[in-house]
């Protein structure tokens, strides 16, 4: 069984437009910088001092704020992830988006 978007306000549209661009924006931003890190601070790891981003196993040491920035971009990009199933939740709660589960496929 699938559910469609039977109807849908203009407001509701608006915002998750907006917030589903933001938050693209944001995560792609952290794959591309991931990559040119060597990997993220969520896989990677503090010892002694050192920091490391990791990525598939292989890991590379950067500085403390270099690590900071990658942690804090990794939460922001599952944040905005969040925000979109959120927004999502709350506008078919409150009737702006209407879904339609009885459709034939």
């Amino acid at each position: 069984m699938r559910a469609l978007i039977r109807s849908q306000t203009k407001r509701s549209k608006w915002i998750m437009s907006a917030t589903g661009l933001l938050a693209a924006i944001n995560f792609f931003a952290f794959v591309f910088a991931s990559g040119y890190l060597g990997g993220d601070a969520l896989s990677g790891y503090v010892q002694e001092g050192h920091y490391f981003l990791c990525n598939h196993g292989a890991c590379t040491e950067v500085g403390q704020s270099v690590w900071t920035y990658s942690y804090w971009h990794a939460l922001s990009a599952l944040g905005g992830i969040f925000l979109i199933v959120l927004e999502l939740a709350i506008f078919i709660t409150i009737g702006d988006i209407v879904l339609d589960f009885n459709t034939k496929t």
